[in-house]
């Protein structure tokens, strides 16, 4: 509202209307219906709205946090030039020249003004300017004491913001000053246990929860079992808690549920269950007989274990620095033969597990060094670009070559009478720009799908310039990847190196360098030929998860609680501290992080970093104050970055790595000793077409070359009806294939502090 205007048309009332903003609170009736907005129609306060005037942009949300309840009413100004936005209660009926007082909670990081609004008898409406308040990091009252008009018959409060900032309110009241309300005799809450129902019987992990009521407000719930409390007091709602049976005896017990109020009254209520868990099976016994302990081998080697079980043994299974070993033994002698050439010089450590029909064993582990004369491999020669240092030509054009764009833009292409450390190489040109690109590419090259390439190519430039894959699949279909960056060199020739793995069932690859954007591109002297990366000490595994999903935490913790997997939660802060419901909370976080999973950053807004200038940039990089306060964690824990939509560029990662130790991409492939780079870390990405027969096939992969492989999950669903989410049933048969294989699955800082050392 325009308060000059306030001001002339109540001038006759000011002297008599204003009083102290802090006015005692009265203690008639309230007359505001669901004052603390905690009853709500279809997500929305009941007997509110929300509404705004003049030229900004204003969102209003009902939050799931206020002052002492579960609720309070958001506005939030992104853009302003005139008007004012706010929540208001229906109006009201009150009394002519009559004493109220208003108060209301706020919190906002703008200056806020307070209106009351009055409808006339003769159905007019005027406004009556209150104050303004200051902005408040914490919760703080505001009261206001004032006289209705004569003329007065309907009202309500306007407590507003008209700037750029964000408001919330909660915990309202208006009453009139000549009523008295006797003091209300505090009750105690009501408490009801949801799970489990009295009677039943448990084993395993259960959850147990309760729902809990007060008229002033629930301060928590507190779990126990025979009288033993149960984790410490729930403050939050659903009140819940799992429970361990197998740490309790076999038979009856009693779960209770202890709600308290404001008031600090209480409430029990409590259930008989019978617990009945089976009891464990006595492991089998394993030992590894050769190699001895300490030795030193060479060549050929016999690993060798005996097992004994009080019924039977299933199998051995043999696991060499920390990765299974072989197929499982099922029959005495347990035996797996080890060709050490396969292994780096140095020590290595053997372990047996033996299996009988309900339980395993693991033996002590026993280390050897292998010693072996080391032959080097030989190199790889085996070009599989058809000409190419662009040498042989017809009618003046490097023969099996080609050159195309796309786009707006002019583009002329030439075959250069000079090269790199030949006679001939190619060129292309762009002089006028709008979109698209252009670019010299071979004849499609024939690969294999899930196999390692290695590509390389001299180039001089004037602007930055990208290398990229066109892959053809076996059905026909064409998949472009993006593989790496290039800067700008326009005097010196530079060479670009970079691995590709093309996806199962490709049939063909072309690689080139594009130019996008004014300029020239020179190359010469490609190269693209099978790779085998060098091998790290073991392979591991790393599941990252991006942009914080709710279906993360209700669907995909337990599974990864049930296999015994840690995570890395990549999360945008904008959708948490909004209270957007498709988004974990602030406790969830917690949780994550209390289970082991580490916490990493992935923007403020989910934002295209690629299209910000450097300041944009910084303030996406940065973590909020108030996020953090809200998971209770420092912002130092947060070590590593994911980019939105895999937009990156050099720019980008060069503002990346002054805040954090790594980037993750999400460029398809895995990470050898001779090609992780923190500053662009490889994955495999799932959608809501891949199987668990994918993934085993990716594990073989890392397991073989002794690679880094980083999966990236997005959703995880019951439909999986989105391109980048998972069913809950893929995802629990994805993670039972990454389980059986036995290799060692670690959080994304995890494996940086075992790989980057070994670089």
């Amino acid at each position: 509202m325009k308060r000059l205007a306030y001001i002339i048309t109540n001038l006759a009332f000011i002297a008599t209307l204003l009083s102290p903003v802090q006015a005692a609170f009265a203690v008639g009736t309230n007359l505001i219906a669901n004052p603390s907005v905690e009853q709500n129609t279809n997500n929305k306060p009941t007997g509110w709205a929300s509404d705004k005037w003049g030229t900004n942009t204003t969102a209003f949300a009902y939050k799931t946090t206020g002052h002492n309840s579960s609720h309070s009413l958001n506005v939030k100004t992104t853009a302003y030039t005139s008007g004012d936005a706010k929540w208001s209660f229906t109006p009201v009926a009150v009394s002519k020249s009559t004493s109220y007082t208003f108060n209301d909670w706020y919190q906002s990081t703008v200056a806020s003004s307070v209106d009351v609004v009055v409808t006339t008898t003769n159905n007019k409406t005027k406004y009556l300017w209150k104050g303004d308040l200051v902005a408040s990091s914490t919760w703080k009252q505001a009261s206001y004491t004032f006289v209705t008009p004569a003329t007065a018959a309907k009202m309500t409060v306007y407590h507003y913001i008209h700037g750029v900032g964000e408001l919330t309110t909660d915990e309202f009241s208006l009453v009139n000053n000549a009523e008295t309300a006797p003091v209300p005799t505090p009750t105690a809450p009501t408490i009801a246990i949801s799970s489990p129902v009295a009677n039943s019987t448990l084993s395993g992990t259960v959850p147990i929860a309760a729902s809990a009521t007060d008229a002033k407000g629930v301060s928590g719930v507190q779990f126990s079992v025979d009288g033993v409390n149960q984790g410490v007091e729930d403050t939050a709602s659903p009140y819940t808690v799992n429970l361990d049976t197998t740490k309790l005896a076999n038979g009856a017990h009693t779960i209770a549920a202890k709600a308290r109020n404001l008031d600090n009254l209480f409430a029990q209520t409590s259930v008989g269950v019978n617990v009945q868990n089976q009891a464990p099976a006595t492991p089998p016994s394993v030992q590894i007989t050769a190699p001895s302990n300490g030795s030193t081998v060479s060549g050929a080697i016999m690993a060798a274990a005996t097992a004994t079980d009080a019924k039977s043994v299933t199998g051995v299974q043999f696991s060499l620095d920390g990765t299974t070993y072989g197929a499982v033994d099922t029959t005495a002698p347990y035996q797996a033969n080890i060709d050490t050439t396969t292994l780096v010089n140095g020590s290595h450590t053997l372990v047996a597990t033996a299996t009988n029909a309900s339980n395993l064993s693991t033996s002590h582990s026993v280390s050897f060094t292998v010693q072996n004369v080391l032959v080097p491999p030989a190199p790889q020669t085996v070009n599989l670009i058809t000409n190419p240092s662009l040498e042989t030509a017809t009618n003046n054009a490097p023969n099996a070559w080609s050159a195309d764009g796309w786009g707006t833009n002019t583009r002329t292409f030439s075959y250069e009478p000079t090269g790199y450390n030949s006679t001939h190489s190619v060129k292309a040109t762009i002089s006028a720009y709008t979109n698209g690109d252009a670019k010299w590419f071979a004849s499609p090259t024939s690969v294999s799908g899930g196999k390692t390439y290695q590509y390389e190519n001299w180039y001089k430039s004037s602007v930055d310039t990208e290398i990229d894959a066109m892959v053809t699949m076996q059905d026909g279909s064409v998949q472009y990847f993006y593989v790496t960056g290039a800067l700008a060199s326009p005097t010196n020739w530079q060479k670009v190196t970079a691995q590709f793995t093309p996806p199962a069932n490709a049939s063909t690859v072309t690689m080139f360098q594009v130019i996008y954007k004014l300029g020239y591109v020179q190359t010469d002297n490609y190269s693209l030929s099978e790779y085998t990366p060098l091998a790290f000490n073991r392979a591991l595994v790393s599941l990252t998860f991006d942009d914080g999903w709710r279906s993360i935490y209700t669907n995909g913790l337990p599974l990864l609680n049930k296999y015994g997997f840690v995570s890395t939660q990549y999360l945008n802060s904008e959708p948490v501290m909004g209270g957007y419901p498709d988004y974990m909370t602030y406790q969830q976080i917690k949780d994550f992080s209390n289970q082991g999973s580490e916490l990493a950053w992935h923007t403020r807004t989910h934002a295209d970093l690629t299209q910000l200038s450097i300041a944009q940039m910084s303030t996406e990089l940065s973590i909020p104050a108030a996020f953090l306060s809200g998971i209770g964690l420092p912002a130092s824990i947060f070590k590593n970055f994911a980019t939105p939509y895999g937009a990156y560029n050099p720019t980008v990662t060069n503002e990346i790595l002054k805040t954090y130790g790594s980037h993750r991409s999400t460029d398809v492939g895995f990470n050898g000793r001779d090609s992780l780079n923190v500053s662009n870390i490889k994955v495999q990405n799932i959608t809501s077409a891949t199987t668990a027969a994918d993934v085993q096939s990716w594990v073989n992969q890392a397991i073989a070359n002794k690679s880094w492989l980083v999966i990236v999950y997005h959703e995880i669903g019951t439909t999986g009806d989105t391109t980048y989410s998972a069913t809950t049933v893929n995802f629990d048969q994805q993670l039972a294939a990454l389980k059986q294989s036995g290799v060692t699955v670690k959080t994304l800082q995890g494996a940086l502090d075992e790989l980057v050392p070994q670089l």
